[in-house]
């Protein structure tokens, strides 16, 4: 038998919550494809396969930069030099990840589980719950100023999340920050979710014929702000609405940790909320899941983040890299009745 042991990868819960969510997407991807008897395509995981190899390499690179917490050996080496630019990356990794899991969708995936569109069936439960299509009765309030702030107030979802975290990043514990990006990892895992389950496109699109009033406004800036929001969003990304349950989110965490940032910020978030509407991109019945689904995910995240801030993966090596990297200054093997090599960051 081959002389191995192991090294123990101590992958952090927002990138465990991450490479869940790639590796449920895959095994869907393939399940799903064998029971339509489609053709599996490697188009289909030009996203997940290199997501899941980021995140696997990135705990491999802390792995060799973290080296020993202390010990004159790290004084002036270029491992203690590039470790404090590493954890940054480390920490804002995440926003890497989201874009991914978001655009991992990108095409027809959103039709993976449910193959048709579901803005029948949003349109039935706005009708039901509301008695009237949100969208459309806000014709009579449209104007090209109302217009003009409601455009930037739903750009503003790309701005609310980074003055949030990098807040929270100078001003607060690192793990306050952790949290948070755990949060929106959470969210997102959950929010796709809904996008597999409920695929639709929005009244943009169904109702257009019931909208009597256009949409326009006086600075052309808004206009290519709208263009790129339109360009940049996967084509059915409407149950829930993850403007509203993103930025409730967020919102949470900046009371959580600053109530003058919350206050700064409630402006501009409960217009976010209003121009999903406005704007039609969403059914009212969107808006409603999303911010239920909000404080569920800041519930959940939280207690899991308080359980499992970082979770220890052993991962077989070679026995002879083993001894290199204990050599190294990198890890010290234990004995090999424990069968592993203890971690030394």
């Amino acid at each position: 038998m081959a002389d191995s042991s192991k090294i123990a990868l101590r992958l952090r819960l927002e990138d465990a919550v991450a490479l869940a969510f790639f590796l449920v997407s895959l095994g869907m991807r393939i399940i799903f494809s064998e029971l339509e008897s489609h053709n599996y395509s490697p188009a289909g995981v030009l996203v997940i396969i290199p997501a899941v190899i980021l995140l696997v390499l990135k705990e491999l690179v802390h792995y060799f930069v973290a080296g020993r917490e202390n010990g004159p050996e790290l004084e002036g080496s270029l491992r203690s030099f590039v470790r404090p630019y590493w954890e940054i990356v480390r920490d804002w990794f995440p926003f890497l990840i989201i874009l991914m899991m978001y655009y991992s969708l990108w095409g027809d995936a959103t039709h993976l589980l449910v193959p048709v569109d579901r803005d029948k069936l949003l349109i039935a439960w706005d009708q039901k719950l509301f008695g009237f299509q949100a969208s459309v009765a806000l014709q009579r309030f449209v104007s090209p100023s109302l217009t003009a702030w409601m455009s930037f107030a739903y750009f503003f979802h790309l701005m609310n999340i980074p003055i949030v975290a990098c807040f929270i990043y100078t001003r607060r514990p690192n793990g306050n920050f952790r949290e948070m990006m755990c949060g929106v990892l959470v969210i997102c895992f959950f929010g796709i979710l809904g996008y597999l389950l409920v695929p639709a496109v929005g009244p943009v699109y169904t109702l257009r014929d019931q909208f009597t009033v256009s949409l326009s406004q006086p600075l052309s800036v808004f206009n290519r702000e709208v263009e790129f929001m339109d360009f940049a969003r996967i084509r059915r990304d409407v149950f829930p609405s993850m403007h509203v349950a993103i930025s409730f989110l967020v919102w949470l965490y900046a009371y959580r940790n600053s109530r003058r940032l919350f206050w700064v910020l409630s402006p501009f978030i409960l217009s976010l909320w209003a121009s999903a509407v406005y704007l039609r991109y969403h059914y009212l019945v969107d808006i409603v899941a999303g911010l239920i689904l909000a404080p569920v995910c800041f519930w959940l995240s939280n207690r899991l983040f308080r359980g499992y801030q970082e979770i220890s993966v052993p991962l077989p090596v070679p026995g002879a890299w083993a001894r290199r990297l204990a050599k190294g200054g990198i890890t010290r093997p234990l004995p090999k009745a424990a069968g592993k090599v203890e971690e030394r960051s």
